[in-house]
């Protein structure tokens, strides 16, 4: 089986016999792009000519995808229909002006990330500290589609349309909110929607009866950058009022938070081990934060779980 770097190598030189005949002269390149907690990718764009749009495609992925009965010329023949795919949703991004802030205030959106392990990432960006986390301000170019392309706001960008942070924030709100609501499902429940791909019971929803469990998911409805829902206003305590306890919460990813109320059998120390052994699998990339949380009715607010601060 090929080396990494020999497919690497192999893509650039054959990608374009897989393209139309319109890219026989386009320029590839292949380049280190870093994304979210430090990961460093491989990007890889197709330009047609030397200014030209083109989304960037990250080969890691599909090094994985050769296999005995898939060859390489097949994997990049996947690549082709991909950038293809990508393509359509890329230009999104390119076919407005985005220092028109009229223009891109319905696109605006939000994520949360780690503050530490992105320092470097988002040096030049407009983002809000959240304790050790940050509140990241996005142009989405497409929500309606289920994996969004997106931009970080620059700090230019965002002098250049002379608006308050409050703005930003309140646009960037209500766009959350309204494209990405969020779901509270029961473990077993979301463990049965992940097998079958049926939607299970958003507990958020008035009426619908609370299926007790020990631990449970919050998330968004499609589960792209879903942890963000814990910053949406009001939330964490409509949470509150649907369990009728106090919880743990825990930041096991970029996509999700576990919610554990506090009246079951597990203890925040255990709770804090689990997310530590999360935290050190192999591979991990979504890495959100190393700490546990709580909601109480006193504080009505996320604050670090005592017990972890013992």
């Amino acid at each position: 089986m090929m080396t990494y770097k020999d497919f690497l190598d192999y893509v650039k030189e054959n990608i374009l016999s897989c393209m139309p005949p319109e890219y026989s002269h386009a320029e590839v390149d292949i380049f280190k792009v870093t994304k979210d907690n430090n990961l460093v990718l491989d990007g890889m764009t197709i330009r047609k000519d030397a200014n030209g749009p083109s989304p960037i495609i990250y080969l890691e992925q599909y090094y994985g995808r050769i296999t005995d009965k898939k060859d390489a010329k097949t994997v990049i023949e996947e690549i082709a229909s991909d950038y293809f795919s990508a393509f359509k949703y890329y230009k999104g991004l390119t076919s407005f002006d985005p220092s028109n802030w009229d223009l891109v205030r319905g696109k605006v959106g939000y994520y949360i990330l780690n503050a530490e392990l992105n320092k470097e990432r988002l040096k030049d960006k407009v983002f809000k500290s959240e304790g050790e986390m940050v509140k990241v301000y996005i142009i989405i170019a497409d929500f309606q589609v289920s994996q969004y392309n997106f931009m970080l706001i620059s700090q230019d960008l965002f002098a250049e349309w002379e608006i308050s942070e409050e703005e930003l924030d309140n646009a960037a709100e209500a766009n959350m909110a309204a494209h990405f609501p969020p779901v509270l499902l029961s473990m077993v429940e979301n463990m049965k929607e992940r097998k079958s791909g049926r939607p299970a019971a958003n507990l958020l929803r008035r009426g619908r009866a609370l299926k007790p469990d020990i631990m449970y998911v919050l998330t968004n409805r499609s589960r792209l950058n879903g942890a963000s829902v814990i910053l949406y206003p009001g939330l964490l305590e409509k949470v509150r009022k649907v369990l009728r306890k106090d919880y743990y919460i825990i930041p096991f990813s970029t996509e999700e938070v576990i919610v554990v109320p506090k009246k079951s059998d597990i203890r925040g120390r255990v709770l804090e081990e689990i997310l530590r052994e999360n935290n050190r699998r192999p591979g991990r990339n979504n890495i959100l934060s190393g700490c546990i949380y709580e909601y109480t009715s006193e504080n009505k607010s996320m604050t670090i779980a005592a017990e972890c601060l013992a």
